[in-house]
């Protein structure tokens, strides 16, 4: 039975006519439940807190909380329970059979509500779900997640502070070359601007740097809309530098063409480097953990207090956003809470234009040798799309061909001059399509990638020579497959 206290120290049932309709009901007032309470408090919702113990109701209470006394482990306190019109109900108690009882009730008598329950361990989970628990609380898993949430906090404003520190300890004639990868992305370019941006304001020179082509559409209209300054790397620029950067890639010669001996002064990544990573450099800050580099300095920016342009926060939250597939791949918290941050500073209508370019002929032309070449085994479609000049051309085409009915994993392929280039692109939650390129094709290349989405790039070598274009494609496309198959574990069906 609840009893509630009032003024003149009557007890009444909540059953009385006068009864209150609350938007949730929390059952448990320990220290979960009244964190919850403060909360829901802050937001102003009409709620109500239920707990056996008699002291703990009159705490809640002299906190000018509403709450009442009851049993949740009993049928009586379950059928009292003020229900109706509820939005939501809070099972937080420490008993766990208590929690499932009163779970099972809610959703029988009130299946619209959703119901958040306190799990007691992680074995308990699957049985609440399969009662229809809407959210499962589990207090150790989120004083650990708050733990690592907090250190991470820690990292990236101990690091912040010690890129500032770097720079402005570089001397007055020093030129800073940030270098992203080859083809750079919205991603690589948003995070090199953002560094670009911290250097200038103490005083240092900085450009951004790429080797290749930029050639998909998007990542054109990105630069230009954003009038971001860019510089194409030709023989001996590089030594106009003292320093150099490499923003969104890790290894020199890996994902780049920097000469893998070249001397980097700062790294800033979210790629995790290979086993055999031993670079000696002033500044370092790599994190797996993120989904973009674009997160890393947007969080630079505010533990820097740093004061951030409408065009810097367009570019790190459209590199955000790509990088993670729209929050739909490698996605983290600080990538949510990054993309918010940003979301008042940067210019929607100038996000809207970057996201809708015309498509170019020659996509359109390598869009539709790869339709037309398309090869398919089990699941899996391999193209060879033959020549190309613009290799920005082959992830657009992967992009495209992985919509057809039945395909999970896509590989899309063709050559330049000097190297094979390679796109692939996967929704089998099975598949890791970034190990499975790596396997395939590091050992002959560069290779590597995310959950979803991979590259590679294979020179040439001895095939240079073979002035037979036919032969050269014919053979380019045996090995690629071959190597790509053996990589998925299927066994191609013979012609």
């Amino acid at each position: 039975m609840f009893l509630m206290e009032e003024q003149q120290k009557e007890v009444r049932s909540i059953r009385a006519p006068k009864r209150q309709k609350y938007s949730y009901v929390i059952l448990g007032g320990g220290s979960i439940g009244l964190a919850v309470a403060k909360e829901l408090a802050k937001l102003k919702k009409v709620f109500l807190i239920i707990d056996k113990d008699k002291s703990r109701v009159g705490a809640l209470r002299d906190q000018n909380y509403e709450a009442l006394e009851g049993d949740i482990s009993t049928d009586k306190t379950l059928e009292e329970l003020p229900l109706e019109g509820s939005d939501g109900i809070f099972i937080l108690t420490s008993d766990y059979q208590a929690n499932l009882k009163a779970l099972r009730f809610v959703k029988e008598k009130s299946p619209r509500s959703f119901a958040m329950v306190r799990a007691i361990d992680l074995v308990t989970a699957e049985e609440l779900y399969s009662n229809g628990a809407d959210i499962l609380l589990h207090p150790p898993s989120i004083v650990a997640d708050k733990a690592l949430t907090e250190l991470q906090k820690i990292e990236l404003r101990g690091a912040a502070w010690q890129l500032m520190t770097y720079l402005k300890s570089l001397g007055p004639e020093s030129r800073i070359g940030i270098v992203v990868h080859d083809n750079p992305d919205p991603d690589s370019i948003a995070s090199a601007l953002a560094l670009k941006n911290l250097a200038e304001s103490v005083g240092k020179v900085a450009e951004i740097l790429y080797f290749g082509t930029i050639g998909h559409q998007e990542t054109r209209a990105f630069i230009n809309l954003l009038s971001v300054p860019i510089r194409q790397i030709n023989s001996g620029m590089l030594e106009e530098y003292n320093v150099l950067a490499m923003v969104d890639c890790n290894t020199p010669g890996r994902n780049n063409s920097l000469p893998p001996d070249t001397k980097i002064n700062i790294i800033i990544d979210h790629h995790a480097p290979q086993e055999s990573f031993d670079i000696n450099v002033d500044f370092i800050d790599i994190r797996p953990d993120v989904g973009a580099t674009s997160t890393i300095m947007t969080r630079y920016v505010q533990e820097l207090d740093f004061e951030i342009s409408s065009n810097l926060a367009t570019a790190l939250l459209y590199g955000i956003r790509t990088d993670t597939s729209e929050f739909k791949r490698n996605t983290s918290a600080v990538d949510m809470t990054s993309a918010a941050f940003l979301y008042a500073f940067a210019e929607q209508d100038v996000l809207a234009q970057i996201e809708t370019p015309s498509m170019s002929a020659e996509t359109m032309d390598v869009l539709g040798e790869a339709i037309r070449n398309k090869k398919i085994e089990g699941s899996y479609l391999i193209s060879n799309v033959g020549f190309v000049h613009d290799r920005d051309t082959l992830p657009q085409a992967a992009d495209h061909l992985l919509k057809l009915e039945g395909i999970s994993t896509v590989l899309v392929f063709g050559m330049t001059e000097d190297k094979i280039h390679l796109s692939a692109r996967s929704k089998d939650i099975r598949v890791n399509i970034g190990d499975i390129i790596s396997r395939a094709f590091s050992d002959i290349g560069s290779a590597g990638g995310h959950q979803r989405t991979a590259a590679a790039q294979i020179p040439l070598g001895i095939f240079m020579g073979v002035k037979d274009k036919n032969l050269l494609l014919k053979l380019a496309d045996e090995a690629v497959r071959r190597r790509f198959l053996t990589a998925v574990g299927v066994d191609e069906e013979p012609a």
